[in-house]
Order: structure tokens, then sequence, then C-alpha cells
């Protein structure tokens, strides 16, 4: 019989598999060897550009002054003073005060300084600006006058008396009234009950038989008017009427309100909130300390941040004593579309719920007053961070210790609103941060993108991770934490991504065009998962060559590969430092629009390459193969466009590690 010899080569089959679709994002939840193609195990310092292709993050930089007399910033916002100039509001953690910086230097505001402890929130509404923080009273920068306006509270009525006219006489019909004074915001609590018995009945008073009931009470300082409530039982008193002075008679004339109890909490200083959020024009406040399970609205119009029912204000507490603590408020629809302020509340394991508040006309009398009903959202999860919600998109976006989650209309079904999580992918990830800071945590929406900076160890935030709306993918993480994010647009209408840092006054801006953080290097990595070589995940595949496609890449790189050898197992298996810079060259448009390259320097421009490929040999027996992608030093930028391997099949026997 004729031998017939067979060459190694003619066993081999060739062999290739390329990544070219990174649009998956970071998929932490997923083992090495779980993650698909177009996932990243690992995205430290990079972002998600184009089509979806990893490229390296923003750089920081300074972008305004520092305020000497402050460590840092309690908080900062963007004041619009008019439809060409905008200024930056900031309140200092060293000494509470506030400022405003006008593009040059920073400027402090008087009239009130807050708790250099406590985050504010801001909202600017009528060329005001309200700031609340859950410790001082609200307060109003008047944006004109440029100064502070802290609401005082005035005095509860005090010194209430009661006589029976002529015509009335005791008996055992009780008749309990209580007093509240208002000024321009708000209203005090009730003043001390005061009894009067009367042997008839109040429906049967006769006012022309001299029966009736005088008040007066002690004038209180800085009052506009009283309110005057009343009730047959101890603790019942409803809105029977208003006096401009500090006596009223009650004989029977007036009709008492059944839908306006005395209040037993002060709004003349404005409530302690901690949120203020609008919605259908009116504002709305939660997280009042002494108050926790109540929401606030105030009147419209000309009694926008007035409180008082008086102005077309009022508060619910939601499920007084119970386990869901109001910490957002905010503007959304229901289910059905309408308008509604919408609540996110907390609970001590997480997960929260969610409330939204219908306000509706009611007319007693000749008074008209709004009455709210509250409806809970059976099944939604809220929040216990509030200043990491965000309106996205159509959507409301917001933490809480289990994920991040989404509250919206359930795809397929009409009338109905639901909430989602969104952090699946890099779950385990969300939940290996320091959960105890999870009030800290800060978000905001910026180009299509939600930003949330978390603490990952120690007390500050140290971390920023992204969700990006467009794609529908995570990148996890940048190293780099802030206090809070802010927008601002410059008097030239260049808007600015800016920061505020933990420490130090000069808030620093995210730029595309800078390569490093405040003028040092960021370590930036890119790991795939652990790729089988074939389908069938016992073969071996002969890797001969591994290849990258960079875009634009400038710095030292680092490509590695990393793989599952038949003899080592799992190991690096190859690697190279990849230096380039850019490539330069100088065009001249002519006459009829040619190009030509030209050496002089009338106006050079240069240009970098789009596709620059780069190769390592690799020359491996490898069953699975993982890419990685790094660089550490400065000046370094690049954006990741394919990562490719080649090589043959070959017939293997099995490894002899996985017969024991």
């Amino acid at each position: 019989m004729r031998k017939i010899r067979i060459r190694q080569s003619q066993l081999e089959a060739p062999w290739q598999l390329a990544i070219g679709r990174f649009d998956g994002g970071t998929a932490t939840l997923l083992d090495d060897a779980r993650t698909g193609k177009k996932y990243a195990k690992e995205s430290i310092n990079v972002m998600q550009v184009q089509d979806g292709v990893w490229a390296t993050r923003w750089g920081t930089r300074e972008y305004t002054a520092e305020a000497s007399a402050e460590s840092a910033w309690l908080g900062v916002t963007e004041v619009v003073v008019n439809s060409d100039t905008r200024k930056l509001f900031a309140i200092g953690a060293t000494t509470g005060k506030a400022y405003v910086y006008d593009g040059s230097a920073w400027s402090e505001v008087s009239g009130a300084t807050f708790d250099a402890s406590a985050k504010p929130s801001f909202l600017q509404i009528k060329s005001h600006l309200y700031i609340t923080n859950g410790v001082d009273p609200m307060t109003r920068y008047d944006i004109a006058s440029n100064t502070l306006v802290r609401y005082t509270a005035i005095s509860t009525p005090s010194g209430v008396s009661a006589t029976r006219g002529a015509g009335l006489s005791a008996g055992s019909n009780n008749n309990y009234y209580r007093v509240t004074a208002l000024n321009d915001v708000g209203e005090t609590a009730g003043s001390t009950e005061v009894v009067i018995t009367t042997d008839k009945l109040r429906y049967e008073w006769d006012p022309s038989a001299n029966e009736y009931v005088d008040l007066t009470w002690t004038a209180v300082s800085g009052a506009t008017r009283y309110q005057v409530y009343y009730g047959t039982e101890s603790g019942g008193e409803l809105l029977l009427g208003e006096s401009t002075t500090n006596s009223y008679r009650d004989d029977n004339s007036a009709t008492v309100n059944p839908f306006v109890a005395c209040p037993d909490a002060d709004t003349t200083g404005a409530p302690k909130f901690s949120i203020l959020g609008l919605s259908d024009n009116r504002l709305w406040g939660v997280g009042d300390p002494d108050n926790p399970y109540r929401v606030y609205w105030s009147g419209v119009g000309q009694y926008l941040g007035y409180f008082s029912a008086y102005y077309g204000g009022g508060w619910i507490d939601l499920e007084e004593g119970g386990r869901e603590m109001p910490q957002w408020v905010g503007h959304y629809r229901t289910g059905r579309g309408d308008s509604s302020a919408t609540i996110l509340c907390s609970t001590p394991e997480g997960t929260g719920a969610v409330w939204q508040i219908g306000l509706y006309a009611q007319t007693v009398g000749s008074e008209t007053f709004m009455s709210p009903v509250a409806s809970k959202i059976v099944g939604a999860i809220g929040t216990s961070s509030p200043h990491s919600v965000v309106h996205a998109m159509d959507s409301i976006v917001f933490l809480n210790k289990r994920g991040v989650f989404t509250l919206g209309n359930k795809a397929q079904i009409t009338n109905v609103l639901a909430t989602e999580e969104l952090s699946a992918n890099i779950r385990p990830s969300y939940r290996s941060l320091k959960l105890s800071k999870i009030a800290n945590f800060t978000a905001y929406w910026y180009d299509a993108k939600i930003f949330f900076s978390a603490t990952e160890s120690g007390n500050e935030n140290d971390i920023i991770f992204i969700f990006d709306t467009e794609r529908r993918n995570w990148t996890w993480k940048w190293t780099i934490g802030v206090k809070q994010f802010v927008e601002h647009t410059d008097s030239d209408g260049v808007t600015h991504f800016l920061a505020a840092p933990h420490t130090g006054t000069k808030l620093i801006e995210f730029s595309e065009n800078v390569t490093d953080d405040l003028g040092q290097p960021f370590y930036q990595s890119i790991i795939t998962g652990l790729l089988p070589v074939t389908r069938d995940t016992t073969e071996f595949v002969r890797v001969l060559e591994a290849f990258v496609s960079l875009a634009r890449p400038r710095g030292t790189i680092k490509f590695e590969i990393i793989g599952v050898e038949k003899r080592k197992g799992f190991t690096t298996v190859a690697s190279r430092e990849i230096t380039t810079s850019t490539t330069g060259g100088r065009f001249w448009t002519g006459l009829l629009g040619e190009i030509t390259l030209k050496d002089e320097e009338d106006a050079p421009v240069t240009y970098d390459s789009a596709n620059v490929k780069k190769s390592k040999r690799v020359r491996k027996l490898l069953n699975a193969i993982q890419f990685k992608l790094s660089a550490n030093v400065a000046d370094t930028k690049f954006t990741l466009l394919e990562f490719r391997a080649k090589g043959a099949r070959v017939p293997t026997a099995t490894v002899s590690a996985w017969r024991k």
C-alpha cells in the first residue's frame, strides 16, 4: 500500500476572531467567560462615543477662580439673570455664606448665611432663586437686588379669650376655638385652644338676639391677618373665618369649612425643606425635619411660595407614622398622561415608594381652596438619594440601595406607571458601593448621558459611572468623584459641564479637549470578556497574531493578549507598547477647490489618522482569548475601533488536566 504523507498545514483550517462592536457597554454582572463580544468586562476612565466604541474619557481643568474664605462648596447652581447674562451661585462649606461668580471672581451675597454642613437644594422661578437645606428656613436670592431674603417666622397668637353675647348663657354645648396669624408667606400653628359653653347649639344662635361669641387675642407683630378655627370637640377645629384685627365675632353667619383643619405646623418662616420642586406652577417641598411625612405645596401666581391654605397652599401627610419617608418631589405625569406632583420616598431597606398628588378646587361659601388627593403607585420603587434624581428624556431616573431605577410608562400597557431597574448589567459593582453614603450621591443629565458620582470607599464621592440614554448601556467607571455637577452657559453662549470638587472652590470643567485631570495623568483600560475561540468550547486554536485598530491615537498605549493556554492555563500570552503621535500635514485650498500639500506656514492644519492598526505576534495554542488596552501616562488619548486575532484551527487531544 502506498503511504500518503500529510503536512501539518493541511490539517489546520484558517481562523480569525474580530470584535468591532462594543455597544453593549460594560457588563460586570457576568463572569469573564460569560461576557459577550459586545461587552467590556472593565472600562476604566473611558466612555462610549460615535456608534458605540470606546474612547478616552473627558479630562478636567480648573474653570473658576478661588474663593479664599471657603475651603469647598456645599452646593453650586447657575442663575439666569436675563437672556444674555448668567452667573454661578454657590454656598461655602466654611462660613455658610453665599457667593456669585460673574466670570472673573466670586463676590459675597449679603442677607443670610447657611448651615455649613447641610447640602442645599436650588430652584429658580420668577427671578428668584429659592434655597433649602433641611436645616435653615427657606431663603430666597433676589437676582435683581443681589441680596438674600430669609423667611422669618412670626409668633403664634396668645392670650385668646372668648366671651358670650348677652343672649347666650353657659350650658352643655362646648365650643372650641383656635386662632392663627398669617404673614406674606404662611400661617402659624394654632393658638392654645379655648373653650366656651353655651345653652344653645351654634346653628341655633340668633345674632339679632345678641347670641354670639366674641374672641380677642394679643396682636402679633408682622401679622397681616388672622384666621379663626371652630369645632365642637377638642382638637377638631376647622376653618371658620378671618379677621384683619385681633378680634372676631362668631354669630353663626360664617360656614365652617370641613376641608381645612387648624394647622399644627408653622409656615410663616416657610418649612425647613430639604428638597424643593416645581409642579403645575406651584412650589412643592419635602424633608421638613419637624414633619417628615409631610408634603407641602404653595399657591400660584402672586402667591407662589406662600404655603398657607389662605393663599392656595397646603400640606398632606403621606401614611403618617409609617415606613415611607418623602425624599424628593417634582413634576411628572400620571399613567394617563395628566400632570402631577410626584414624590419619591425611602424605606430603611431601600425599596421605598412613589406617590402622586393631584389638587382639586373646592368651594365653601365664598372661599375656594385646593383639596389634595394622594395615590400610591402600586409596586413602584423610591429613592434614598434625592440629589441623584434626574429628568432624562421621558423618564425620571434615580438611585436607591438596590440599584438604578427609572419611573415611566410600562411598554405595551396604557394608564400605568412603573419603575424598572436599569442597572442589571452593573449590579455587583453598584452594590459594592458604600451605600451608607447614598444620600450624598449626585447625578446630572448632560450630552444624552446620566453622570452619577458615588462613594466607593472613604466618605466622599470618589467615582463617576455613566448611563448612556442613547445607546442604553453603562460605563463603569471613572476614577474621579465630585460633590455636585452643574451646567453653565457663559457670556459667549458656550455651555460648560462643571463640577464642584470636594476640596477647593475652583470649579472643574469636564472637556473632551483635555487628556488629564488637573494636569495629572489618569489610568485608563478596556478589557473584553474571555471569549472561546470557537463555538465548541473544548477546541483550541493556534493564534498567530493579534491586531488592534485605533482612531487618532496619541501617547503610549499598552496592548495585551490574555488567554487560556493548553499547558499554562489562564495567562498573558503577548503584549506590546504602542507609541504614536499626531500625524502632521499642512494643506492649502486653491481657488478651484483643489487640495495641495504645502510647506508654507500661511495656514497650517494638522490631521490625525482615522485608523491606525498595530499588531503583535502571539503563536500560542489557546482555548479562549481576552484583549486589554490600557494607558497610564500623560497626554494619552485613543478611540478603540477593533480587536482582531488570526490563526488556524488545530486538531488537539483533550487537555490532561481536564481528565483529572
